[in-house]
């Protein structure tokens, strides 16, 4: 009889598809989350979050290894807005800042940005591969069309989804939007989260 050891799932989960281990976590549709008028100062505090709690487990690790975000929301004035990931370490991400507009500082200061829309039916991925800088969607039309961007952090922190990776996945991850300019509103409508994980090592497995 032949008995076989692996010291770890690693050398198996390298012969499957990254997508074997992502997992999505959805808040809304419905959420109906005014974003402040003019209230974005730079903080997090001047912002509307919104939260999606995430478990441990699920069928891959709990380690960060792929981020990304999709959003659906309404705004006039796209070029008003800015949007942070956070995650339940605290590690802000900025998906989008001022879109548009080349920022002196992340201070919610300054005008204008593009006068592209953004509205519910057509949400807006982010991720690091998108083939269009999140800086540059108010080019694609008006209103944005549904598309893939990739991160842009502007005058805030540099680091894209990708800075995330390593982390742990379990605790509250906050989206949270902020508007600096008066006249143009909007209201975030929903937010998927779709996590890529590290698979769980599982020592001293054995097949007889």
């Amino acid at each position: 009889m032949k008995r076989f050891h692996l010291n770890s799932l690693v050398a198996l989960a390298a012969l499957l598809p990254a997508a074997a281990w992502a997992q999505t976590y959805t808040a809304g549709p419905g959420l109906a989350l005014a974003i402040p008028d003019d209230g974005y100062n730079g903080t997090q505090g001047s912002m509307a979050c919104s939260t999606i709690a995430v478990p441990s487990g699920g069928g891959g690790g709990d380690t960060v290894a792929t981020t990304t975000v999709q959003v659906a929301q309404s705004h006039t004035w796209s070029g008003d807005l800015t949007i942070k990931l956070f995650s339940p370490a605290g590690t802000p991400i900025t998906l989008v800042s001022r879109p548009g507009l080349v920022e002196a500082a992340d201070d919610g200061a300054g005008c204008c940005g593009t006068s592209s829309d953004l509205i519910i039916a057509n949400a807006i991925t982010y991720d690091d591969a998108g083939s269009t800088s999140a800086e540059d969607m108010g080019s694609l039309g008006s209103p944005i069309p549904a598309s893939t961007v990739s991160p842009a952090p502007g005058a805030a922190t540099p680091g894209n989804l990708g800075s995330l990776n390593g982390e742990s996945k379990v605790g509250n991850w906050l989206l949270c939007l902020g508007d600096s300019a008066g006249g143009d509103t909007g209201t975030l409508d929903g937010w998927t989260l779709t996590l890529g994980t590290t698979p769980v090592e599982l020592q001293n497995f054995s097949i007889d």
